[in-house]
This record gives C-alpha cells, sequence and structure tokens, in this order.
C-alpha cells in the first residue's frame, strides 16, 4: 500500500480540516511526522486505521467511540483517506459522522469506499479495507501502521498467533488441506467397497475357461475352412455350367431377333428412298416457293397501305379548309387589340390616380400628427440647457476648492516604492535560505553515491576506463575461444588420406584438441553481460550525477546573484530613503498620507460625476437637437410628396384617352384593378387562339405534304414487287420443267408431307447397325459354344449338390460365429476384471497414501511448517540488518515453536528470549522484522513499492546505532521501500529529508505544516 492523501477535520485534536500530501513526503523515500507530546501525531495513524477498518485501539464501541473520538469544538468529523493497493489501483476511504442538537449525541458513523475508474470516483458495494489490502487489521497494525507501544508486538508473538498472521498474510490456507483429505478418504471408501461389490460377479470368469473357449473356437475354425473350401469348388462348377446354359439360351434369342431385322430390311430401304427424294425437291424448289410467298405477302401489305395513305390525304384536305374558316371568324376580333391595349394603360392610370390619393390623405394625417410632437422637442431642448448651465456654476466652485496633488503624488510613489524594496528583501532572504538547502542537499547526494562535489568527474571517467579495459579483455579472449572453438571443429572433421580443408596436407600427426570450449564461450559471455549490466549502471550513476552537479551550479550561481542583488537593494533603500524630504510626514508611518490622498480621491470622485452627468446632459442634449432636426425635415418631405402627388394625379388624369376618372371616381380601387385584370386576360385569350389556329393550319398543311409524298414512294415500291414476282414466276416455271412435275401442285405435295429428316435417318443408320451387331454376336457364340458339352440334367444335379453344400457352409457358421461370440464376450468380461482389480489395487495404494497425508496435514501441521519457512527466510532477511545494528553482536533465531530467540556471540552463541533485549535491542530487532516482512509482503504483491509507519521507539537509541538504523532507513529508498517516522524527539527532522510538523494550537487545535 501507499498513501498518496489525507484530509482529518474535527478527530480528537484536529479542529479545523488538515490536508496532508502523502506524494511529496513519499518521494524521498524516508520522512517524518513530528510534534511536541499530545500534538496529535499518532491520530494520523488512528485516522488511517479507523477509515479503513473502522476500528481503533483506544476506544471500542461500548466507549461512545462517535463522541470521543469527535473534537469538543467541532459539529463533525470527517477522515478521507486515498491510496494505491499492492495491484496498483486507487482508492478513496471515507468516513464520517455529525453532532446532533443533544451535543452528546451523534450520528451514525459513516464508511463509505470508491475506486478511482474512467477519470472518476466509482462508489463500492464494500468499505472493508482488508478486501483491497490483502490484510486485516491486526495484520495491518502489525505489518503497515505500527502503533505507538506496538512495535515489538510482531517480534514477541507466540507462536501460534504468529503462525496464524503468517497463514493470513502469505495465505497459508491453500496448505491447509487436512478437510479435503477427509473428503478423498471417504470418496476413496465408496469407491472401494463398490469395486469389492462389482468384483463378486465375476468368480466365474477365469485364465482356464477363457483358454478352452479359445480351442473350441480354433477346431471350429477348421472345420469351417474346410467346408468352405468344398463349397467353393462346386459353385465354381456350378457357375460354369449356368454360363454354357445361359450362352446357348442367349444365342437362340440373337438369332430370332435376326431373322425379324431381315423381315424388315425391304420397307427401310422404302423409307430410304422416298427420304432421298423428299431432300432432294425440297433443296430445288423450298426457298424459291418461300421468296414468291413472301413477294406476295408484301404486296398486299402495300396495297392496302396506298389505300390508307390515299384516305388520309382526302381527310388532311377537309381539316385544313375548316381551319380556314375558323382563322377568319377569330380575325375580327384579333384587329381590336390596339384598342384594347389603349383601354388597359387608360385603367393603370386610373389605379395609379386611386393610389396617390390614398397616398396623400395618409401623408397629411402625418403631418398633422408631428408638428406638435417637434414643439415639445423643442421645449425639453430649453430645459437641458438650463440644466447644463447649473451644473457648470457647481463644477467651476469644486475646480475652485481643489488642492494641488503634484505632492501627493510623488509621495505615493515613495512610500510604493519603499514597500516594493522591503517586499524584494524579503523574498531574496526567502530564496536564499532555500538554496542554501538546495545546495546542502545536493553535497548529500553526492556523498550518497559515493563521490566528492570537485572530483566525481574525475573518478567516474576512471571507472568508464576500467570497465573498457575489461571488456576488450573480455573481448579478445572471446575472440580467442571462438578461433579454438572453429579449429577443434577443422581437426574434428579430418579424414585420414583426404587432404586437410584448411591447409592441404595429408597427415596431420598430432591434430588439436579442444576441451571445454563451449563452457568457456558460457561463462565469458555471462562475464561480458554482467560487466554490461556494471556499465549502464555505471550510465544511470553518471547521468544522476550530472544532474545533480548542474542543479548544484545552477544553485551556487542563483545564490551568488542573489547575494550581489541583495547589496544592490540596501543601496537602493539608503538611497530611497536619503530623497524623503516631506518633514511633515513620517518615513515609516503613511496614515497622514493616506488620509490626504482619501480626502483629494472623495473631491477628484464629486468632479468626476459632475462632468460624467455634464457629458451625459450634453449628449443628450445632442441627440434632442439631431431628433428634431430629422423631425423637421421628415415634415418637409412630407409637405414635398404631397405637392409632387398633386401634380402627378393632375397629369395621369390627362393622360386618359378612352376612359374617364368621374367615371371611376365612386368605384373602389380593387373593382378596377379587377377590370384591367379582366382586359388582359381577354388580350390575351384572342392572341393565343389566333396563333394556335395558325400552327394547326401550318402542322396540316406540313402533314398532308408528308402523306403525298408517302403515297408516291408506296406506288413506286408496288412497281418494284411486281417485277420481282415475275422473275421468280419464270424460275419456278423452269424447275417444274427441269425435275418434270406437270404444275406445282405436285412440288407441293411432297414438301408438305410431315417428315422427320433426321430422325428418319438415324432410325434408318441404327437399323443397320444393329443388324451388323446381331450377325457378328451369333458368329462370336457359335464359335464359343462349338467345342462345349453339357445336359439340363447335369446342371440340375450340381444345383441340387451346391444347395446342400450351402446348409452345410451355413450350419458351420452359426456354429463359429456362436463360439467366437461367446469367446468375444468372455474376453471382454476378463478384460473388464482385470481393470476392476487394477483399479482396486490403485485404490488400495491411495488409501494407504491418504493415509499418510491424513497423519502429514493433522492439526495444521503443513501450514505451520510453511509458516516456519516463510519465518525462516524473514530471519535470514532480517538478520542481513540485524547484525549491522548490534555491529554483530546478537542474530535472531526460530525455536521449535517458531517463536523468535536471540543468538548472543558474546557468550560463546548460547540463545536466549528475545524478552531479555534492552529496549534499543527490542527496537532494533522489531524494525529489521519489519523490514523483512514489508519485502516479503511486497514480493508477494509484486508491489513497486511498499510503505509502512513507525510510531515512536527512536528514543531508546545512542547516538551510533541511531546513525546506523538512519543509514539503513535511507538506504531503503534505492529498494523501492517507503517509511514514515513519527516522534517528539526534534533533533532527528535534521537528518530526515522530508517531514511535516504538528502543532496543537490552544484555539485552532492541531494544525500541520509542512518543513
Amino acid at each position: 500500500m501507499l498513501p498518496l492523501l489525507l484530509s482529518i477535520e474535527g478527530l480528537y485534536s484536529y479542529q479545523e480540516k488538515q490536508v496532508i500530501d502523502f506524494s511529496q513526503l513519499t518521494e524521498a523515500g524516508l520522512f517524518g511526522i513530528f510534534g511536541s507530546v499530545g500534538s496529535g501525531k499518532s491520530s494520523i495513524l488512528e485516522a488511517i486505521s479507523f477509515v479503513l477498518y473502522g476500528d481503533t485501539e483506544r476506544l471500542n464501541k461500548t466507549d461512545k467511540r462517535a463522541y470521543n473520538m469527535m473534537n469538543l469544538k467541532s459539529n463533525q468529523t470527517l477522515i478521507v483517506f486515498e491510496f494505491l493497493n499492492f495491484e496498483q489501483r486507487k482508492f478513496r476511504f471515507v468516513a464520517q459522522w455529525k453532532r446532533r442538537k443533544n451535543f452528546e449525541d451523534t450520528t451514525p458513523i459513516e464508511r463509505m469506499a470508491y475506486e478511482w475508474k474512467e477519470n472518476d470516483w466509482t462508489p463500492m458495494d464494500s468499505a472493508d479495507g482488508a478486501k483491497v489490502t490483502n490484510l486485516s487489521y491486526p495484520n495491518f497494525r502489525r505489518t503497515i501502521i505500527i502503533p505507538q507501544g506496538q512495535f515489538r508486538e510482531f517480534l514477541e508473538l507466540k507462536g501460534k498467533d504468529r503462525s496464524e498472521m503468517m497463514k493470513e498474510i502469505f495465505h497459508l490456507n491453500k496448505f491447509d488441506l487436512g478437510p479435503k483429505v477427509s473428503s478423498l478418504q471417504q470418496w476413496n471408501n465408496k469407491k472401494l467397497e463398490h469395486l469389492r461389490g462389482a468384483l463378486s460377479g465375476f468368480e466365474m470368469i477365469s485364465v482356464e475357461a477363457l483358454q478352452q473357449k479359445q480351442k473350441e473356437v480354433a477346431e471350429t475354425k477348421i472345420n469351417l475352412n474346410a467346408a468352405k473350401e468344398a463349397f467353393q469348388e462346386l459353385q465354381q462348377q456350378v457357375l460354369q455350367l449356368q454360363e454354357y446354359h445361359d450362352k446357348q439360351v442367349e444365342l437362340q434369342g440373337k438369332k430370332t431377333q435376326f431373322g425379324e431385322l431381315s423381315l424388315r430390311s425391304a420397307k427401310i430401304k422404302q423409307q430410304e428412298e422416298e427420304l432421298n427424294h423428299f431432300v432432294l425437291v425440297s433443296g430445288a424448289f423450298k426457298e424459291p416457293l418461300n421468296s414468291l410467298q413472301e413477294l406476295n405477302l408484301q404486296k398486299e401489305a402495300l396495297i392496302h397501305r396506298v389505300e390508307n395513305l390515299q384516305i388520309s390525304k382526302e381527310r388532311q384536305s377537309k381539316d385544313i379548309d375548316a381551319l380556314e374558316l375558323e382563322i377568319q371568324r377569330v380575325q375580327e376580333s384579333y384587329l381590336k387589340i390596339p384598342a384594347f391595349r389603349t383601354e388597359v394603360e387608360d385603367f393603370k392610370l386610373l389605379i395609379q390616380l386611386k393610389e396617390n390619393r390614398e397616398k396623400e390623405k395618409e401623408l397629411t394625417k402625418r403631418l398633422a400628427k408631428g408638428t406638435p410632437y417637434v414643439d415639445r422637442v423643442k421645449l425639453t431642448i430649453a430645459e437641458n440647457e438650463g440644466q447644463i448651465m447649473a451644473r457648470d456654476k457647481q463644477l467651476d466652485t469644486l475646480k475652485a476648492e481643489k488642492m494641488d496633488t503634484v505632492q501627493l503624488i510623488a509621495m505615493e510613489k515613495w512610500y510604493q516604492r519603499k514597500e516594493t524594496l522591503v517586499d524584494q528583501h524579503a523574498t531574496n532572504q526567502v530564496k536564499l535560505a532555500q538554496l542554501d538547502t538546495e545546495i546542502q542537499q545536493d553535497y548529500l547526494k553526492f556523498a550518497a553515491f559515493g563521490y566528492e562535489e570537485w572530483s566525481w568527474e574525475a573518478k567516474i571517467r576512471e571507472e568508464l576506463k576500467e570497465f573498457d579495459d575489461q571488456l576488450r579483455q573480455l573481448q579478445v579472449q572471446e575472440t580467442h575461444i571462438q578461433v579454438q572453438d572453429r579449429l577443434s571443429h577443422f581437426a574434428n572433421s579430418l579424414e585420414l588420406g583426404k587432404p586437410c580443408p584448411l591447409c592441404g596436407a595429408l597427415d596431420h600427426p598430432a591434430p588439436m584438441v579442444a576441451q571445454h570450449v563451449q563452457e568457456e564461450l558460457k561463462r565469458n559471455a555471462e562475464l561480458k553481460l554482467a560487466l554490461e549490466n556494471q556499465i549502464k549502471q555505471w550510465h544511470v550513476r553518471r547521468d544522476e550525477l550530472t544532474k545533480i552537479s548542474m542543479a548544484l551550479i545552477n544553485s551556487k550561481s542563483q545564490k551568488e546573484r542573489l547575494s550581489i542583488e541583495e547589496k544592490s537593494l540596501l543601496d537602493l533603500e539608503r538611497e530611497h530613503r536619503e530623497q524623503f524630504i516631506w518633514t511633515a510626514y513620517s518615513q515609516e508611518n503613511a496614515d497622514a498620507f493616506e488620509a490626504q490622498k482619501e480626502k483629494i480621491q472623495a473631491n477628484e470622485k464629486l468632479i468626476a460625476d459632475l462632468e460624467l452627468k455634464q457629458k451625459d446632459s450634453r449628449v443628450e442634449e445632442q441627440r434632442l437637437r439631431e431628433n428634431l432636426q430629422k423631425y423637421e425635415k421628415e415634415l418637409e418631405l412630407i409637405k414635398s410628396e404631397i405637392s409632387a402627388l398633386t401634380i402627378v394625379n393632375t397629369q395621369h388624369a390627362a393622360g386618359l384617352q378612352q376612359l374617364k376618372f368621374t367615371d371611376f371616381s365612386n368605384q373602389a380601387l380593387a373593382e378596377i384593378i379587377q377590370a384591367k385584370s379582366r382586359l388582359e386576360q381577354q388580350i390575351v385569350s384572342i392572341e393565343q387562339s389566333f396563333s394556335t389556329l395558325n400552327q394547326q393550319i401550318n402542322s396540316s398543311k406540313t402533314k398532308l405534304a408528308e402523306v403525298v409524298g408517302q403515297y408516291s414512294a408506296a406506288k413506286e415500291q408496288l412497281s418494284g414487287l411486281n417485277a420481282l414476282l415475275k422473275e421468280k414466276q419464270v424460275l419456278i416455271a423452269k424447275l417444274l420443267k427441269e425435275y418434270a412435275f406437270n404444275d406445282i401442285t405436285q412440288v407441293h405435295q411432297i414438301i408438305q408431307k410431315p417428315l422427320a429428316v433426321e430422325q428418319l435417318r438415324q432410325d434408318i443408320q441404327q437399323f443397320y447397325i444393329r443388324i451388323e451387331v446381331l450377325d457378328s454376336q451369333i458368329q462370336s457364340l457359335t464359335s464359343y459354344l462349338a467345342d462345349k458339352t453339357f445336359s439340363a440334367e447335369q446342371l440340375e444335379n450340381s444345383k441340387a449338390l451346391f444347395q446342400l453344400k450351402k446348409e452345410e457352409l451355413e450350419l458351420q457358421f452359426a456354429l463359429y460365429g456362436g463360439l467366437e461370440k461367446e469367446l468375444t464376450h468372455l474376453t471382454l468380461e476378463y478384460g473388464k476384471k482385470e481393470k476392476l482389480l487394477e483399479e482396486f489395487e490403485a485404490i488400495s495404494n491411495r488409501s494407504n497414501n491418504l493415509k499418510v497425508l491424513e497423519n502429514l496435514f493433522k492439526g495444521n501441521g503443513f501450514v505451520n511448517y510453511i509458516s516456519s519457512i516463510h519465518l525462516n527466510q524473514m530471519c535470514d532477511m532480517a538478520n542481513h540488518r540485524f547484525h549491522r545494528l548490534t555491529r554483530n553482536k546478537l542474530s535472531l533465531a526460530l525455536n521449535e515453536n517458531n517463536e523468535f530467540e536471540v543468538i548472543d556471540y558474546l557468550n560463546n552463541g548460547y540463545r536466549r528470549s528475545v524478552k531479555t533485549l534492552s529496549g534499543g535491542q527490542s527496537f532494533q530487532a522489531s524494525l529489521c522484522l519489519a523490514l523483512a516482512l514489508a519485502e516479503n509482503i511486497q514480493s508477494l504483491n509484486k508491489a513497486d513499492k511498499n510503505f509502512f509507519f513507525i510510531d515512536e521507539g527512536f528514543g531508546t537509541q545512542d547516538t551510533e546505532s541511531m546513525n546506523i538504523v538512519f543509514d539503513t532507513l535511507q538506504y531503503l529508498h534505492q529498494e523501492n521501500r517507503v517509511v514514515g517516522i513519527i516522534s517528539h524527539v526534534e533533533e532527528l527532522k535534521e537528518r530526515i529529508p522530508r517531514s511535516i510538523t504538528v502543532q496543537n494550537d490552544l484555539e485552532l487545535g492541531s494544525k500541520i505544516q509542512r518543513n
């Protein structure tokens, strides 16, 4: 666990909220919490324990814990603790309660826990600290926070209690296998009884019974094989006779088929002749006849088209005549359009006249309304001018009473300069003190690395040179070993009578023998790796020393600069005091100056207020005058616009041509606009009708021309078709004469026969192939049967004998199958019995082993054994430091009861109880054990850092022991250990790099101050 922040409010002596930022303290590895007795140092540890576990050593639940822990001047107690656990997860634990109206009554204590997830504090189900620290409250007090007077507890614990503690901390419950062994024994005994019952059913199964059955199966198999051979021989004979019979039947069938096909031969030949004639006639006449038919169809279609075009031409002519009559009727209205347009323009003038009359009325109203407003603005301007004159007189009076401020400004500058110099002097003093501290810390850092500030660079260069020499030597050795290794390979590859692969010689009387080359290479690599790791550590150390050196040089430079600046500040301050010439005032007390300054500032403020009001009044007057000018100009514009409208109306009335304004004076403007729209629509309708009729007549004439052109083209096409028809008819007549046909009817009768030409050809071809195949098969079968003799009686006798042999074979198979099945069953049962016997033997052996384990794990014996291993390891780790602290006089050891004892080397190494140690020696032993325990916990939890508090105990050490203890604690920082010390001994502050001080104020309670 690593603490990050602790906030305490209203707990014991902490009246107001106090915050400890542990992240700054733990960076040094060793920090302290100091304060006088009773200041509230130990309350910090109690706050951490209480917020995590809800428990405290000082008070229990029956002691009115909430009331007694709350500060008597506070109305609530609030503890907030943030930390990282061993898994580097961040947690916040909170405990709070409040005081009720009755002073001794409080609200119940509320404890809450949160985990930092996704940049937010997420509430947890439980506020039990043991779930996140893996430590119970007693073990937390023994390993993390060790309260006052409890540091020796772990050292003096009884063996059983310490074993229980180790069991919890190191999770030794997994080694408590007694219950599991007992459970396994119960299962094992049940399994043994089950196996005994199962084996009782296999008493008749034995090796002798299995061998007897195998003998019966072997004899039966011999009889079966003999019957099978006789059966196969007879089967071959029957199959051969049956084959002869089948071939003879097949020959008769083939002869019958051949006779049937021979009868169809004449008909097939006739069909072949008809097919050939049909193909010949179709090839000659089909194309000309199809062309003639197509031409006739085209001729009929063209004649029909010519007739339709003639009808269309007559219809288009009638449509054109009707359209010409309609356009003559519309033309009368079309010629009146100019007069209609003039009337539309008159309507527009009438509309303008009407709109102007309305606008003239509106302007007259605005003129009557604006004139009184202008008069009111003029009156307001006169009143404002009177107020401005009165304030001017007041300002003249105030300015006449105004005092000279030049002297006061100079004094103010002097006092400000003095204050600046004093503040700068104080700041420099603080910076100089901080730089002295930093320089001292840098010297300590050099000392911690074992170097001196003036000689570290030369020393570290010597170290690097030494490392380079060692590395170069190792590389030379490695090269030499590799050469030896390669030569040994060549020596091993030498073969008698063959040339050497290196020198080519045929004879090597004393070839090289290399031994342990690989071991030397490995050892050299390990030394080289170790040296490279040392060089890496050297680089890290050099970088760190360089940073420290640069920081030291920078601090010294800043200190020198600040010292020079401080001297200059003193000279400036002396010179500044000599410039003070105002005898009525004091250099040290600026009260009189401040009073005079306040009086002048009040007078200036009044003048400024009056001038601001004057400015506002003048701005308002300017605004009013601008508005007046704007309103007067607007009224003039209205008058001008009324005059202009009167002139325009007169002009519009004179411009009317066909209409008179008097005829429409009583009509509304909307009615006149509607009349104008109707007339405009009438003009548009006439123009559209005239244009549409012209377009229609032009379109009809165009269509008529197209129809006439199409009619002429169709007539020409008809003439061409008649010529083609004549040519085709001549060709057909020539073909009729060539093929000796009387007329075309005979040709049509032949061509129109429904003959499937391809199918007929295939059928004829298949007929000829089939008859040839049958003839070939008849000859083959006749040749095969020529020298074969057999009778049907012989075949029947063979079949009957074969059937008898088959039945005999089936009986042998059934007998053999039954015996083999019995053998298989017997074999399986015997295998089961063997497996049961093996399992019974294994379970019996396991029962004996479980009895041994039962004795081993009885009474937590094995857990105590593992615990003793951990304790011995801890004891060895603790002795590394304890030997140093006691100057090799004492050593820690464990007895057979897992209790600590001391080996006293000054008294012949005799053992004695740890209770005989002095107070200082007990503290040393407890510290070493605490550090060893922390290391074990860190290793167990795989944590980067580990932390624990020590409350008091340093007062028992002498000066030399104190030095050794502090060297040990400071060295822990390199081992990622963090130790917090709580003490009232003030001289310890100087030896601890970072610390805080707790001071108990009588009025404000305990306060925390960072040193």
